[in-house]
């Protein structure tokens, strides 16, 4: 909704009184003699077909939509509420919002809103005619409906509300998705006011140090509450065994789970015992968003036989040694088809050759392979990686998407890529260790020592044809003169992103690099990223790193010239090829204009 749409009250007031109204009026004016109301289009008078209409419509034109008459009415207003990025119109049917001025905290002011009128004189009907209409809700303390950051949605005012409502316990009985983002402790607890029997999607998300305390009682409370719920997302910072209990517990009442999305750490026994009982559940992932400190507790990934019968996304957070227990023990995950595997201490080359020769057995279908090598428990390595560890995964030939994180690059051969090429013909995706976890701070000895020359990418191209996204650590160092063919025969042809991630490039190989970049790039579509995975311990603010990307974004615009040059090149080479076609056709005997009449030779 746009500033200078009106808003949902000012919308559903007397909507139906002004609608009918008006069409009384319509029909019953006299003033003119032979007036006759104009025909309403018979398209218009079918529901599926307005509701199509109101579905790609602004909330302007619904707004006046629902003003026509009373079929018009009720599906404009369904659809004006279905989607809801905020609580506030709805608690705006009720009374009027208004600041009150909090103490400070953290040496700034708020203001929570609250009700400005009691609640004992409202129109609870008019309030439950419009909460039954949504189906998909956003949940904001810090509410942007109200203001700045600093205005607050009064916990105290919903809870009043949900105190109050004659309808039941759900404020929105018929909510499919929730989505939550809370600030505050006490307003965790408001939370299952939004929480309907119909909920399908859960996704919450927590600030810093949200206490344990709060979201044990959030749990207990949600018990039997999401019968049907299929998509639980969840983003905190707070460790997993100050409420383990009671999230196992809770994932007991949800049978129909599909989808759970959890914070690093919390693939306990417990957890993962629960969830390994689902019957529906597909995926089991990770979210990455908060970089919690390593904790023991949460990487025990052991399966039982019957565990996860109809998976196909898991990610496994634990040590190589859970993981391969976990591949040799369980034969539900041969219908994985994709698998994120995060191992928190360091392996050796043994240990890796192990893990995927386990892999490649036990889940042939594989389609999508992550996995990060990465030490958070103290221990690292010095040692860089070969691709020949990862060989044994060509045996599964549907893989369109590989990525490694490592602390170390990773050493590739051209013979690899060969090997890639026949192992993984429809590889799309291809990010191997482009942000390397080294303990120095200095990139430019790793990529010197250790990084992929870049000449390598030309080899890429000619045998690797489907890659969208490739993710490198590069050496670039002496890079710095170029004299090749800007249009070679063999180019990234469907190539999208080229990410670097933290490989160092200097300024005397900014031109060069672009160049090289740009005669490999069949489309200016093309675009260089320095991205870094979520385990990346680097600073992504720390000046080297800032002033690194800008000479590879020069890098980037030199590319792009290059490209856009050869698609314009092409282009006019096209038009003078068709031009000389048209030249050679009109010098064959016999050829005739189609603007010169033809004649027809008469019989003699």
């Amino acid at each position: 909704m746009t500033a200078e749409d009106p808003t949902h009250e000012e919308v559903s007031v007397d909507v139906d009184a002004e609608s009918d109204q008006a069409a009384e009026q319509l029909l019953d004016d006299t003033t003119e003699p032979g007036f006759i109301p104009p025909p309403v289009p018979r398209a218009l008078r079918i529901p599926e077909v307005l509701l199509e209409i109101f579905v790609a419509s602004t909330d302007s034109t619904r707004a006046a939509a629902a003003r026509v008459c009373r079929t018009w009415s009720t599906l404009a207003l369904d659809v004006l509420w279905r989607d809801m990025e905020s609580p506030i119109p709805l608690l705006q049917v009720l009374s009027p919002l208004q600041p009150k001025q909090t103490p400070e905290q953290d040496g700034e002011t708020y203001e929570d809103w609250d009700f400005a009128n009691g609640l004992f004189d409202v129109d609870w009907t008019r309030f439950h005619s419009y909460a039954t209409r949504i189906r998909t809700l956003v949940y904001r303390i810090n509410d942007p409906a109200i203001g700045s950051k600093n205005n607050c949605l009064s916990p105290r005012a919903l809870e009043r509300v949900a105190l109050l409502y004659p309808h039941g316990r759900c404020l929105v009985p018929n909510i499919q998705e929730l989505r939550c983002h809370v600030t505050w402790d006490e307003a965790v607890q408001t939370i299952p006011a939004f929480v309907g029997p119909n909920l399908k999607t859960l996704a919450m998300s927590f600030c810093t140090g949200m206490p344990g305390r709060c979201l044990k009682g959030l749990f207990q409370a949600l018990v039997s509450r999401t019968g049907v719920l299929d998509h639980f997302h969840l983003s905190t910072d707070c460790p997993v065994v100050e409420y383990e209990a009671a999230l196992a517990k809770w994932f007991e009442s949800t049978p129909l789970l599909t989808e759970a999305e959890l914070p690093r750490y919390y693939q306990t026994e417990a957890i993962v015992g629960t969830l390994g009982k689902l019957g529906h559940l597909r995926s089991l992932a990770t979210v990455w968003d908060n970089h919690l400190p390593y904790d023991e507790h949460g990487v025990h990934f052991q399966l039982s036989d019957d565990a996860f019968p109809c998976l196909t996304n898991l990610d496994i957070e634990g040590h190589l040694d859970y993981a391969l227990a976990t591949l040799q023990n369980s034969p539900q995950l041969s219908r994985i088809k994709c698998i994120c595997l995060t191992s928190y201490r360091a392996p050796t080359p043994d240990d890796v050759l192990n893990l995927t020769t386990a892999l490649a057995s036990a889940c042939p279908a594989l389609d999508v392979v992550w996995l990060n090598f990465i030490s958070e428990d103290g221990t690292t390595t010095s040692r860089a990686s070969t691709f020949e560890v990862f060989r044994p995964l060509l045996e599964c030939h549907q893989v369109t998407e590989f990525v490694v994180g490592h602390d170390m690059p990773l050493l590739l051969e051209e013979s690899d890529i060969d090997e890639m090429a026949e192992g993984w013909p429809n590889l799309r995706v291809l990010l191997l260790t482009r942000d390397p976890n080294h303990p120095s701070d200095d990139t430019s000895n790793l990529a010197v020592e250790y990084g992929l020359d870049i000449s390598i990418l030309a080899h890429m191209a000619q045998k690797l044809r489907n890659l969208t996204n490739l993710g490198l650590f590069l050496d670039v160092q002496d890079f710095t003169d170029f004299e090749g063919n800007l249009d070679p025969p063999y180019q990234f042809e469907k190539m999208v992103v080229l990410d670097v991630g933290c490989s160092p490039i200097s300024t005397n190989a900014v031109s060069a690099v672009g160049l090289y970049l740009g005669s490999l790039m069949a489309s200016p579509e093309a675009w260089i990223q320095c991205s870094m995975e979520p385990w990346f311990r680097g600073t992504r603010g720390d000046p080297k790193f800032t002033e690194n990307w800008g000479r590879w974004y020069n890098a980037y615009t030199l590319m792009n010239m290059v490209t856009r040059s050869k698609l314009v090149t092409a282009k006019t080479t096209g038009m003078l090829r068709q031009r000389h076609e048209i030249e050679s056709l009109k010098n064959r005997p016999g050829y005739t204009s189609r603007s010169e009449p033809r004649t027809t030779p008469v019989p003699q």
